[in-house]
């Protein structure tokens, strides 16, 4: 018997001919209940009642029914259930991303806002040196005070080529972006809702803060304590032998610690070598230790409709369009409203597809007759199919 003289609805099933067999009225394929088309739809919604994942679905469907594409059935269905694509986990970290290296200090800064009692403070940071700059903002944290504390950095310690903070309103302000412009340094923003992506500046508003609430709980940092703390947090060296000081200016700081005279010699400070070459490899460990957890998501394109985290409640329920792809793993997106959202892409999870196979609500609505559901075909049929149907179709010139 040729297999192409069998019906359509019957090809499918050409391979597992000699698998299949009768017991009264069913067909069976070993175990498993041969479920014609008019039913999957019904059986895929009981299939699904436990509301488990595509594999615990499939391992259930195996124990007792069987039609050609089950698996893939199976899988549109679970993917298209609202509820189980809602509070679905959230996604694992990416793998560690640094397009940062400066190679001056004050050519990369970060900054960020914290309060402490109730008072402002804007917290900038060297990102070679690690040397902070805290200033007290007080109850002032408009977009012309945040200037006025930049343009007195720039003047002291010069002109950053890249500044990264969390888009904060003083920081997305047109007026902040117009003076950073005029000063030729670059701005770059974080994601919302992403902290890591800013993490240099997190880090160190974390080491300030704490600091302030120790030596100046009342958050008047107008004081001696403050002060010694502060060129004691300047002059302490990190993991790689050196403190934000010596990466500064060469040398430590002298302060109210006892130290020789000799400390100060050149021959005490000649460790650049050894000491790049410990950052290089604390660099290294901690990005093979961040990467052995992490996995990388794919990317998406324009016009992807995504789900979208809600970073409170860890809920998949807001639908988006992919509308512009960023540089560093974020996106654009246009929401049903019209708003335009900026997500990381860890927020981020493609939606299946409208047309899935099925869905709870389908489960429940009224079943086709038998002679008029379309059969399903494999793709390969298909397209021979079609192959067939455009040889015999007349062309007009």
């Amino acid at each position: 018997m040729d297999r192409y003289a069998l019906p359509n609805v019957l090809r499918p099933y050409w391979k597992l001919r000699e698998d299949l067999y009768c017991d009264e009225d069913l067909v069976l394929y070993g175990a498993r209940v041969l479920v014609p088309t008019a039913l999957r739809r019904r059986v895929l919604a009981r299939l699904h009642d436990s509301h488990r994942g595509v594999e615990a679905t499939k391992r259930r469907a195996r124990q007792a029914v069987f039609w050609p594409g089950v698996d893939a059935d199976i899988a549109n269905t679970v993917r298209a259930c609202e509820p189980c694509q809602i509070l679905q986990p959230s996604q694992q970290q990416e793998p560690r991303l640094c397009d940062d290296n400066p190679t001056r200090p004050f050519e990369s800064i970060s900054a960020d806002y914290f309060s402490v009692a109730g008072k402002a403070f804007l917290v900038i940071a060297d990102r070679l040196s690690g040397w902070p700059v805290v200033v007290s903002c007080g109850a002032d944290t408009t977009s012309t005070a945040t200037i006025r504390h930049f343009r007195r950095l720039f003047r002291d310690l010069g002109v950053p080529a890249r500044l990264r903070t969390d888009g904060g309103p003083q920081f997305a302000s047109r007026e902040f972006s117009t003076f950073l412009e005029r000063w030729g340094v670059r701005h770059d923003t974080s994601t919302p809702h992403y902290p890591q992506s800013n993490g240099h500046a997190e880090s160190a508003v974390k080491a300030v803060k704490h600091f302030i609430q120790k030596v100046a709980p009342s958050g008047n940092i107008d004081c001696e304590a403050f002060d010694r703390g502060l060129l004691e947090l300047r002059n302490t060296p990190n993991q790689t032998g050196r403190s934000p000081a010596q990466v500064l200016y060469g040398r430590p700081l002298r302060s109210c610690v006892p130290a020789h005279a000799s400390a100060f010699q050149k021959r005490w400070q000649a460790r650049d070598e050894s000491c790049d070459r410990r950052a290089a490899a604390r660099l290294r460990d901690a990005t093979s230790r961040f990467d052995a957890h992490a996995q990388p998501l794919p990317p998406l394109q324009r016009g992807d409709v995504v789900r979208i985290q809600n970073p409170t409640t860890r809920r998949w329920d807001k639908v988006g369009t992919i509308m512009g792809v960023g540089r560093s793993r974020d996106y654009l997106l246009k929401m049903p409203s019209g708003r335009v959202w900026w997500r990381n892409r860890r927020f981020l999870r493609p939606a299946p597809p409208l047309n899935a196979f099925s869905t709870m609500e389908d489960a429940t609505a009224p079943l086709a007759a038998p002679d008029t559901v379309v059969p399903r075909r494999s793709p390969r049929l298909q397209e021979k199919a079609s192959t067939a149907a455009v040889a015999r179709v007349p062309v007009d010139f």
